[in-house]
């Protein structure tokens, strides 16, 4: 009977602090995409880059976003390089006038979408889906001056050699820094798909969807189309949940639930945020209408303090000690 009175007693006193996320998380700000919300947002782009706000994403054969409610397939895409070689070109939104101040976190769904055939890609395959914070909102984001903030690129069929790439402004963290997760497998460094770290989250095998293979078959053009799948490592073809915390100046990004990098001390320029796409080479795509990324479901919300979680800690340990004494 003691024991049980214990365990009564532990989960009356845990049971105010364990609350579910829409209980404590003070939403910031929140955009699903179904309406046209291009007024609000402030688009920083290179020349040959585009965005296209309630763009139907299931005309290319892509499922509703899993955050969505009820089966929607609205959201905003981006593309860059797509008929001029000008360089590596970028294309990204932030909310107009967004000031996100203290402890947050930015999360979203994100579908990036390459030209194939696969594993290895079409010419210009190699495109990034990128998201920061700390930012003026402001600059195009990619890895030259002005660029800001703590952000964050990776690609979608995992031909870049540095396929998941952490950003301090316009510097790219290198081959040996702790800010990664991962860790250099032999030969294979710490940012590159090859690396197993990625391989258990992130397994292969995903295909582009059966309307894009049928629109470009390898029957009508075995150097130009959708066949095939993409190797272990990568993110591509299929829903991605990216979530970016911010804890003070220390920066995570998590995909999928698995830590990709943390930018400790970050140097934030701003109170913004932002998501867009970038092509770090400046060769065009093959197939522009088959090379996009897709952002869905943005939504920023308050991270508790931690002053709530120790007054839990603390109520619990009061009432375990106390029913101890009796």
């Amino acid at each position: 009977m003691k024991i049980r009175n214990y365990i009564a007693s532990l989960i009356l006193a845990i049971a105010p602090f364990i609350v579910t996320e829409t209980s404590y998380s003070q939403i910031l700000f929140t955009d699903n995409f179904d309406l046209n919300t291009a007024g609000n947002y402030t688009v920083n782009q290179d020349p040959d880059a585009d965005i296209l706000f309630t763009y139907d994403y299931s005309t290319v054969g892509i499922p509703s976003a899993p955050n969505s409610i009820g089966g929607t397939t609205l959201g905003v895409r981006f593309r860059a390089n797509l008929d001029a070689t000008t360089g590596a070109q970028a294309i990204n939104i932030s909310p107009t006038g967004g000031s996100f101040t203290g402890n947050y976190r930015m999360r979203f769904d994100v579908w990036i979408n390459a030209n194939g055939p696969f594993p290895a890609g079409g010419a210009g395959s190699t495109q990034f889906g990128t998201a920061g914070v700390g930012t003026l909102g402001t600059s195009v984001q990619k890895s030259s001056v002005p660029a800001d903030g703590a952000w964050f690129a990776v690609d979608g069929e995992g031909q870049s050699g540095i396929d998941y790439r952490a950003y301090r402004a316009a510097s790219l963290e290198g081959p040996t820094s702790i800010a990664y997760a991962a860790t250099d497998s032999g030969a294979i460094n710490r940012r590159s798909a090859d690396n197993p770290y990625y391989h258990t989250a992130f397994p292969g095998g995903q295909q582009a969807p059966a309307a894009q293979q049928a629109a470009f078959p390898a029957s009508a053009d075995p150097a130009n189309n959708q066949e095939g799948a993409l190797k272990a490592g990568t993110v591509g073809f299929g829903w991605r949940q990216v979530e970016i915390t911010k804890v003070g100046n220390d920066v995570t990004w998590t995909i999928d639930g698995l830590t990709i990098a943390t930018l400790t001390g970050a140097t934030l320029a701003g109170n913004n945020i932002f998501v867009g796409h970038w092509d770090v080479f400046a060769s065009t795509t093959a197939n522009p209408a088959m090379n996009f990324s897709i952002v869905d479901n943005w939504r920023v919300d308050v991270i508790p303090e931690p002053s709530t979680w120790l007054l839990g800690i603390l109520g619990v340990t009061a009432v375990f000690c106390l029913r101890r004494r009796k």
